[in-house]
């Protein structure tokens, strides 16, 4: 320890003994909390700026004259409310064409163009053939991919508050009307009238009640049957596909049995060529009256005559075998033809054997030169007869067959493909009409809940009126029509509050962002460190030292600096950009964790593995600015960055970070400090364990690069 000491001791030293040395170790104290506070002041309200982001309006709103020749422009209404908001710029441009062009050119960021038709739509928007209100939105993404974010929020602002405006127009024109009513009931005896008008309208409700719940039903009824049809047409589709494979494979076998054919044809022709030409050569050996001398060579044609005959018959009887396997698959008349064909030509062949074996020449002449020439003569003829029945017939019978299979699978094949086409069309559309039946049942539903509660409020008045006199009659009937048309229509155009209620609520974006920019900040304060400073101690006047003890005495300079480096950034953080933070003082003690986690860290790395290792170093900030979560929610980041974050120091000491600015919650940060702690621990590993076999190599590489005199 006391050697350790010594070494940490004649650094100090050593920095304080020179006073250029001392400004720039100052200097690398302040450089990352510059970094930190610039970049957490940049992003510390920029949502309060987006007054300056210009957007293009332009009415072309004519308006429209109501029934009382009021003139009503709902786009001058549109505007003036713009022009209210300061939190966009907008900018009101008198023609579609210059607002537009100002979107290409990058002069607006986006535009918004209200239609001629817009107050009209507005007054008119239940009625046939009557277009909703349309605004235009014009947008230039290339321009800024955050500021384009920021004006569809705007655009959207806009839609739905003219949305609101809309239902509030229609409703405050119902109500209107039954004041009217209300007011003319007043001044008129028709209490008894408009009492049986309710009657009637109860009546009537429930009707429609009892119409919907059929309809509901049926609906149902509709729908199972449709989630049937679907099922069955998808089994369908099972079905087809697995009879297309099978009719592939058939498709397949034809074309194998039109290759074996090919092959059988033409060792078949071989033999009858075989056949015919010895036929040939004896009967012109006995024409030449050579008989005698010649015995030994007709012998063996002889020979070679029957051994062509019983290779016919071999390729003759494996023709018959092949058609006989596709014959379930083919005509039976053609079938029963080709087979006698095959059968005519087995015993003409068999006829041709039998010839060749009363032919008997060794050793002597049995049969006279006129026996023998009327053999051969026979011989001839059949072989004649054979190749005619096999080349005029079976041929192309046997063709013909295959052809017509090949076009008969071929057809198959196609309306397979066009009926597979049309079950798959069909069950997306069965899976569309059940969408579509649901959605039906549940506005459905929605519209009977109306109907019962305007039946149960009009039967509760008619209950009224029957207990009712004559006198209080007529005022229960008012008050039923009776309203305030502004109130009710704020009501229906707004019918739901929302309650905001933030848990661990953050006062500005730049208190939010700065966890990740102070995390950041002591990492490049402490990258920059080992980049300017050697993380070798030199031993010379120490005696001899440990290599372990090397480790800590250079370290315990590189913690000191990285502590000085953090204590600067965390309380500018706090005291100069007045960040929010709810517990300041364990924000301090989380970033002295941090910085000592990420100081024996990078220093583990540049000491273990030389100027790779600060390579390494800079690679991981890389990755983790990235991937950490410190900007975008890390179920956002692509799939890569989910998995590895959690091997990584960042997004521990960030979340550390957040508990001390927002609040906390049970223990935390308890866990954020002890994972912390851990790649601490991992870190000594690298700089005393795995450091060892690779100080060799890293001496060869620094010599190396000293060689290039550039590095």
């Amino acid at each position: 320890m006391a050697d350790i000491l010594r070494i940490f001791k004649r650094d100090m030293c050593g920095i304080f003994r020179n006073v250029l040395v001392l400004i720039i170790v100052i200097g690398l104290c302040v450089l990352p909390a510059l970094y930190a506070w610039f970049n957490i002041y940049a992003n510390w309200d920029p949502y309060g700026n987006t007054g300056n982001i210009a957007i293009a309006v332009v009415n072309l709103d004519k308006g429209w004259t109501k029934n009382d020749s009021e003139t009503v422009n709902m786009g001058d209404g549109v505007v003036e409310s713009l022009k209210q908001k300061d939190t966009i710029g907008w900018k009101f441009v008198k023609s579609e064409e210059k607002a537009v062009e100002g979107v290409k050119s990058g002069r607006y960021y986006s535009a918004l163009v209200i239609d001629e038709q817009f107050t009209y739509s507005m007054y008119h928007g239940v009625a046939d053939n009557i277009e909703n209100p349309r605004i235009t939105y014009y947008l230039n993404d290339k321009k800024n991919a955050v500021a384009t974010k920021i004006t569809d929020s705007a655009a959207s602002t806009v839609k739905s508050s003219i949305n609101k405006q809309f239902i509030k127009v229609l409703a405050e024109q119902v109500f209107k009307e039954t004041n009217v009513i209300s007011d003319d009931m007043k001044e008129k005896d028709a209490v008894g009238q408009m009492t049986g008008k309710l009657e009637a309208v109860s009546e009537s409700l429930a009707q429609y009640d009892a119409m919907i719940d059929t309809f509901i039903d049926g609906n149902k009824a509709l729908s199972q049957v449709s989630k049937e049809t679907g099922e069955a047409l998808k089994d369908g589709q099972d079905k087809l596909a697995k009879g297309t494979n099978r009719l592939e494979e058939s498709k397949n076998d034809l074309q194998s049995t039109r290759q074996s054919f090919d092959s059988f044809s033409a060792d078949i022709t071989s033999a009858l060529a075989k056949v015919k030409s010895s036929i040939d050569d004896i009967s012109k050996q006995i024409s030449d009256a050579n008989l005698s001398q010649d015995v030994n060579t007709i012998q063996s044609d002889v020979q070679n005559i029957k051994q062509s005959a019983d290779a016919l018959k071999g390729n003759i009887d494996t023709l018959e075998d092949k058609i006989n396997k596709i014959k379930p698959d083919m005509d039976d008349t053609h079938v029963g033809t080709l087979i006698s064909n095959i059968e005519l030509v087995k015993e003409q062949t068999r006829s041709m054997i039998e010839s060749t074996l009363s032919v008997d020449l060794s050793g002597k002449t049995q049969n006279s030169e006129e026996t023998l020439k009327s053999v051969m003569s026979a011989l001839s003829s059949t072989a004649s007869a054979v190749n005619d029945t096999y080349t005029s017939q079976i041929v192309p019978q046997v063709d013909g067959m295959i052809s017509s299979m090949s076009s008969v699978l071929d057809s198959m094949q196609t309306t397979l493909g066009n009926l597979s086409q049309t079950s798959g069309s069909m069950a997306q559309v069965f899976d569309g009409v059940d969408s579509t039946l649901d959605t039906l049942n549940m506005s459905m539903t929605q519209l009977k809940g109306v109907i019962e509660s305007a039946s149960d409020k009009i039967n509760t008045t008619l209950n009224r009126l029957e207990a009712a006199s004559e006198d209080e009659k007529a005022d229960i009937i008012v008050n039923l029509l009776s309203g305030n048309p502004e109130k009710l229509g704020s009501f229906f155009s707004e019918p739901v509050q929302v309650s905001d209620n933030y848990i661990y609520e953050i006062a500005n974006y730049g208190s939010g962002v700065a966890p990740f920019y102070t995390t950041l900040a002591i990492w490049v304060g402490m990258t920059i460190l080992v980049s300017l400073v050697k993380v070798h101690a030199d031993a010379k006047g120490l005696g001899k030292l440990k290599p372990s003890q090397l480790y800590f005495g250079r370290y315990l300079t590189f913690f000191l600096l990285s502590q000085v480096q953090t204590f600067i950034i965390v309380l500018g953080d706090l005291y100069l950009l007045k960040i929010q933070c709810v517990h300041p003082v364990s924000f301090i003690v989380t970033g002295a964790v941090t910085s000592l986690t990420f100081s024996l860290l990078i220093y583990s790395l540049t000491i273990s593995f030389g100027d790779i290792g600060k390579a390494l170093a800079v690679v991981v900030m890389v990755l983790q600015i990235a991937g950490s979560g410190g900007t975008y929610p890390i179920e956002a980041l692509p799939a890569f960055f989910r998995a590895v974050y959690i091997f990584f120091p960042f997004p521990y000491a960030i979340n550390a970070m957040r508990e001390c600015i927002g609040g906390m919650y049970e223990n935390t940060l308890g866990k954020c400090y002890i994972t912390l702690l851990l790649f601490g621990a991992a870190s000594l590993v690298i700089g005393l364990v795995i450091r060892k076999p690779f100080i060799r190599l890293n001496h060869f590489i620094e010599k190396r690069m000293e060689d290039t005199e550039m590095l």
